[in-house]
């Protein structure tokens, strides 16, 4: 593989930190690197953190790092994406603060779209939109595009559509952030899944105003083994903990009556959907700790009126808090 060494000058622009948790990714790192170290943004500090890759995957990035000398490259122990993204907000030193994961990669103007975004919205979050699509490029699943090219939010608008998870979702890439956002937050490490989930909540909880353009310029690329084609039941059970996670959360920041009932809502809606999984994934005398966790979790939502749960969500509840054994049964009808 030949290089040609990259020479560039630094600008007026603000510092963007962009960060790349990176795993075993060696059939899909070069694309990657390729796409960020061509950003018409030049102004950047590009963070790996490899996660004990067993591949070629450090040997890639060592050649790209003797292209580019913006590319920081720190290894660690294999400790999970969360701690990887964890090490590279603690490394970062811009003003702004994006991600990109080592198996996706970004259209040139990625940065430099959302750094504009962000500056002439006075916004603390700027997002744009992604194309989904497989390792041929091929579109896959479904995913909702802004019918405005620019959309402006409130911090109560953009943690209520981060909750419904459509037109603001809740991965942390094709987003740009003031990095003072993220230096008081971590990533949880000790999940095996959805570990992004609930930390997007505090996140945007700091934000002040939030911005969303149309333009679709990140690349997120799925592949069978991915957690969207592998949803077993413990990670399905490690959604369900995030879930709660997330309802503690906004729960405690007083929002007005009407949120908190689309809050209450949703969260059981996705918890009844968690549940479905596991019990119809599992044996009876399997998991009984986690679908034990799970009845003990959803019992708070009892002491809600049912009109304020919904009718239907408030007969499912009692029926999966009373007669755990007997809604199993329903279920796997």
């Amino acid at each position: 593989m030949k290089f040609e060494k990259i020479t560039w000058s630094m600008n007026s622009f603000e510092l963007v930190s962009l960060i790349i948790p990176c795993y075993n990714a060696e059939s899909t790192i070069e694309k990657c690197l390729e796409s960020v170290i061509s950003q018409t943004y030049r102004n950047l500090e590009i963070i790996i953190i490899n996660d004990g890759s067993t591949d070629r995957s450090s040997v890639i990035i060592k050649q790209f790092q003797e292209r580019d000398p913006r590319i920081i490259l720190i290894d660690q122990i294999n400790s999970g994406v969360s701690k990887a993204r964890n090490q590279g907000i603690k490394q970062a030193s811009g003003t702004y603060i994006c991600f990109v994961d080592s198996d996706d990669w970004a259209e040139e103007n990625y940065c430099s779209v959302l750094h504009r975004a962000i500056v002439e919205n006075q916004a603390d979050i700027s997002i744009a939109e992604a194309f989904f699509e497989d390792k041929n490029g091929d579109q896959v699943g479904k995913h909702q595009i802004s019918t405005d090219p620019i959309a402006i939010y409130d911090k109560h608008t953009a943690l209520k559509l981060l909750l419904e998870d459509k037109i603001i979702q809740s991965h942390p890439w094709a987003k740009l952030y003031r990095a003072e956002l993220l230096k008081t937050i971590t990533f949880p490490e000790n999940l095996e899944a959805f570990e992004d989930y609930f930390t997007m909540f505090k996140i945007f909880n700091n934000a002040k105003k939030v911005v969303k353009i149309s333009d679709p310029i990140y690349h997120y690329v799925q592949f069978e083994n991915s957690l969207s084609h592998n949803l077993t039941p413990k990670r399905a059970y490690h959604f369900f903990l995030a879930l709660m996670e997330a309802y503690t959360f906004l729960k405690a920041q007083n929002f007005e009556s009407k949120f908190h009932t689309s809050i209450i809502r949703n969260i059981l809606k996705k918890s009844f959907m968690v549940l479905k999984r596991v019990i119809r994934n599992t044996k009876a005398d399997e998991m009984l700790s986690e679908k034990q966790n799970m009845r003990n979790g959803l019992k708070c939502f009892l002491l809600y009126p049912a009109l304020k749960v919904g009718l239907e969500n408030y007969l499912y509840l009692r029926f999966f808090v009373y007669y755990p054994e007997k809604y199993s049964r329903f279920i796997k009808k």
